[in-house]
């Protein structure tokens, strides 16, 4: 056979191939055999039917793509052996180029290629978060205003009274085919303070004076700087018609009253665990950040490519994301697409960048794990199994076990430790810090599915 062997852009390897006269014939008349035998040809058994007289029967073509399902398939695998190609996944008969002589052509995907920059140089600042007081009493008086005595009272609103409003809100001019209705809801408990936002901002001025029963309508124009974009500068009509109104005690800070709140041993006590709890969800916020922006920068820095089969893996795992996140809310995922007006196609399309991106900070990282030559040890294994079943409930016959302690499932959950032994590398080389002697897997890995490789495989698809 002859073989013309073209590399492409995107990782992938074109071959041409032509197949010899006799290996076609051979192909054919075996294919009229298949045939023959597969339907009853009148005056002989079956199989043993002419080839010329299945020819008749069935056609050439027919014949051809009959020889062609298993021919194809041969030419393939020995193109692939002459060629000295390892395929990344399953080859793709594009066309017959030519059918006397037959000339197959064929595309193979070849595994992805990552170069890492000289990601050991890599320096990025980490900026400790600091909690302000202003902060910490933000929180300390949202749980002082949890603990607010609200009761009815027969009088017209004042500042700091809750207000129970039917509030109806539409825009004065809107655009063709939009909907005008901008809210229409009833007992709504609406706070009388000049840090209230809804329906308005400013509504305390509509809402103080009002009585059980009375109701004020009004104009308002948002603001330029009004965060829904789409109605900045525009004009609307609002109806507010007050149910009830409710007076609002807020208590005094003491020592019992932070008991009351929770288990603390006095109003210090609560302060200094509020604060915590800040620095703590601060460092997880920003931890989460600095994370993000040191595997950005190694992508950034790093040269990769990879064939498209993976891209639509990719694009597939986001759309079964998207649908799994639907299926919660009993939403088909058909279904949401005509809400939005959009094709399967068009809805594909729009997760391209993000597949994208995926794919290379996958790819990265396990680039990133072979050059360091990381590990994870057995026990590693068991021991993460050990934290995933802590979180869940007690499991006396060990049906949960079972499915994490898979082969399958501890692959997944070594791919994990693994791709988070690398970032945990990352971190320390762009803070500069040394790289200790052994580092323990944290409790909580990140999700690495975009960082797995199918295995090659040798069959092309037609």
């Amino acid at each position: 056979m002859k073989i013309e062997k073209q590399a492409l852009e995107d990782r992938q390897v074109e071959l041409t191939v032509e197949v010899p006269r006799e290996r076609l014939e051979g192909a054919m008349r075996a294919a009229a055999r298949r045939l023959s035998q597969q339907t009853k040809i009148p005056g002989f058994r079956p199989g043993k039917a002419p080839y010329q007289i299945v020819l008749s029967k069935f056609g050439e073509e027919a014949v051809f793509e009959e020889a062609l399902e298993t021919l194809g398939q041969e030419v393939y695998r020995h193109a692939l052996d002459e060629s000295e190609i390892d395929p990344f996944a399953p080859g793709i008969m594009d066309e017959i180029v030519s059918r006397d002589p037959l000339i197959i052509r064929y595309t193979v995907p070849l595994a992805p290629e990552v170069t890492l920059g000289d990601y050991r140089e890599l320096r990025i600042p980490y900026e400790t978060p600091e909690i302000q007081d202003d902060a910490v009493e933000e929180v300390m008086e949202g749980l002082r205003e949890r603990q607010a005595l609200i009761e009815p009272v027969d009088r017209p609103a004042q500042p700091g009274d809750v207000v129970v409003l039917d509030i109806y809100g539409e825009l004065t001019s809107p655009e063709e085919g939009e909907d005008p209705v901008l809210v229409d809801a009833k007992g709504v408990s609406v706070l009388a303070e000049e840090k209230t936002t809804f329906p308005i901002p400013g509504v305390l001025q509509y809402l103080e004076g009002l009585e059980a029963g009375g109701e004020v309508t009004f104009e308002h124009i948002f603001p330029d700087d009004y965060e829904s974009e789409d109605l900045r500068k525009r004009a609307a009509r609002f109806t507010l018609k007050c149910v009830e109104v409710k007076s609002r005690h807020m208590p005094e800070w003491s020592d019992d009253l932070a008991k009351e709140i929770g288990d603390f041993e006095d109003l210090a006590d609560l302060r200094q665990k509020v604060r915590e709890r800040l620095e703590e969800q601060a460092k997880q916020e920003t931890d989460a950040a600095y994370r993000d922006k040191v595997i950005d920068a190694l992508v950034e820095g790093s040269e990769v490519s990879f064939p498209p089969i993976l891209l639509e893996e990719e694009i597939e795992r986001l759309v079964r994301d998207v649908e799994a996140r639907l299926q919660a809310q009993n939403l088909a995922l058909d279904d949401y697409l005509k809400i939005e007006g959009k094709t399967l196609e068009a809805f594909r399309e729009e997760l391209k960048p993000s597949a994208i991106e995926r794919l290379k900070r996958g790819l990265v990282l396990g680039k990133l794990v072979e050059d360091e030559g990381l590990e994870v040890e057995d026990q590693e294994v068991d021991a993460q199994i050990d934290r995933i079943m802590g979180s869940f409930e007690a499991d006396p016959r060990g049906d949960l076990r079972r499915v994490f302690s898979s082969e399958s499932s501890r692959q997944r959950i070594a791919l994990d430790l693994l791709t988070e032994k690398a970032i945990q590398r990352l971190v320390r080389i762009a803070k500069g810090e040394p790289e200790p002697a052994q580092t323990e897997p944290q409790a909580e890995t990140e999700t690495t599915a975009e960082a797995q490789q199918s295995e090659p495989e040798e069959q092309p698809k037609e």
